[in-house]
């Protein structure tokens, strides 16, 4: 019997001694490795690298001391405190059974707690993310850290690769460590997780994978090419779009359900208000301020804008965002913080957005959308949004922005948009239905393993 078919109570009670050391270099890790780099060549991500890098003193000195020690010890040096702040960042809690999920982001614990309501039974336990690490992770840290070999893997990884993506490997490596004692040391029943492509996202799906842990992901966007070529027991994933695109990815996904938007749904508006318009920005993490400052710029001169709202993602990397929009001194711009994301686009006539998936809710919801090309460091039209004529693309090279009101009504209301929409968003079921076969199937996986 192999160890994806085994028992959890077998599993737990006779573990091999040597489980830890080997599975660090086993097969796991090195996919788990691969992965990472694959993922990693995105340019949308190495684009966020170097912008957090600029816009951060410790990590633009940080990156000149690793790029002018890169022959001595030093890489190797940081890349332990990475392994180290990733293997004691992850709180197991006290209790050791249970279904587990982990969320760093606020976009991720939405997109898993919409689902836990309907299936309290199951025994959540959330692995929580701590600065300060707790006994249990002392307890474990000395018989899985290797530092020669971390050593080692810097020295080979570094003749090819920017310090950034040698880290987020090691970073991969500490919480596989970590995840890996979470599931051989407690009776896990299910693994859910609403990341595939950071390092902590990658180490918990290999580590339930390896225990015989049931894993499901449950997405909140639309995935970013070249995805992590990871195995799902069950995935509910944004649209039909991103089921191929995980499918074309090498993703294996045995079960796959679609987050429904019904309840999100309402058709187009005939007419706009064409002298008060309010219009509401939503930024990417990795916000380029030239485009963001020239387009307030130009929505403020424009005689049918009444006002600017500008709505920052969860894990904004602008720092200066606030200073900036208080420096403009105009009423008619402000910020909005957290909440509902629907609540936001229902509260504005127009939405505006880069490389974001809110040009998904924002159109589902039946308010006009407008793709502003440079707004974020992603490519252009990185989700073919434009492109399979799904959103109105609203700056003219020629003339900058130009907001018609009218001419993205007609765009919206032609024949066949619906059919498009429908691709992208799946309107014609409700959340909570998908919910309870989301829970039903988590309750077949459970049983499935413990026979």
């Amino acid at each position: 019997m192999n160890s994806a078919t085994m028992p959890v109570s077998s599993r737990v009670a006779k573990p091999k001694a040597d489980t830890v050391a080997a599975s660090r270099s086993g097969w796991e890790v090195y996919r788990g490795v691969k992965n990472m780099l694959r993922c990693d060549e995105a340019e949308v991500v190495q684009g966020i690298a170097h912008y957090v890098i600029s816009k951060h003193r410790g990590l633009r000195w940080l990156s000149i001391l690793i790029e002018r020690t890169r022959n001595t010890p030093v890489p190797g040096l940081v890349a332990i405190v990475g392994w180290l702040r990733s293997f004691l960042s992850v709180k197991s809690g006290n209790r050791q059974d249970g279904a587990i999920w982990i969320a760093r982001l606020s976009n991720e614990r939405r997109a898993i707690e919409s689902i836990l309501p309907f299936a309290q039974d199951l025994q959540w336990r959330e692995l929580k993310f701590v600065s300060l690490p707790d006994a249990v992770a002392l307890r474990f840290l000395v018989r899985n850290l290797a530092p020669r070999r971390i050593f080692k893997l810097v020295r080979r990884l570094k003749r090819r690769y920017e310090f950034f993506r040698i880290l987020r490997v090691v970073e991969l490596i500490g919480y596989y460590a970590r995840y890996l004692e979470i599931f051989q040391n407690g009776r896990i029943t299910l693994a859910v997780t609403s990341n595939h492509s950071n390092p902590h996202g990658l180490a918990f799906n290999l580590a339930a994978r390896k225990c015989g842990v049931p894993v499901v992901l449950i997405t909140h966007g639309m995935p970013v090419r070249p995805v992590a070529r990871l195995s799902y027991n069950l995935a509910v994933v944004h649209c039909e779009v991103a089921r191929r695109i995980y499918d074309e990815e090498g993703c294996r996904m045995m079960r796959v359900l679609t987050h429904g938007r019904r309840q999100h749904y309402s058709p187009m508006p005939t007419m706009l208000p064409h002298r008060r318009l309010t219009v509401g920005i939503f930024l990417c993490k990795d916000v380029n301020e030239k485009t963001l400052h020239a387009l307030v710029t130009q929505l403020l001169s424009l005689s049918n804008v009444f006002l600017v709202r500008i709505r920052p993602h969860p894990k904004n990397l602008y720092v200066e965002l606030d200073e900036w929009v208080a420096a403009q001194n105009d009423p008619r711009v402000g910020l909005s913080f957290g909440g509902s994301i629907f609540r936001e686009i229902e509260s504005v006539d127009i939405v505006l957005a880069g490389n974001s998936s809110v040009l998904i809710d924002a159109v589902t919801a039946g308010r006009p959308a407008g793709y502003i090309p440079e707004l974020d460091h992603g490519p252009h039209d990185l989700h073919e949004f434009v492109q399979r004529g799904l959103i109105y693309p609203v700056e003219d090279e020629s003339r900058g922005v130009c907001l018609n009101p009218d001419s993205m009504l007609r765009f919206y209301n032609e024949p066949g948009w619906l059919n498009v929409l429908r691709h992208f968003a799946n309107f014609d079921e409700d959340e909570a239905i998908i919910a309870a076969r989301v829970v039903a199937n988590m309750r077949e996986l459970i049983a499935e393993s413990r026979k």
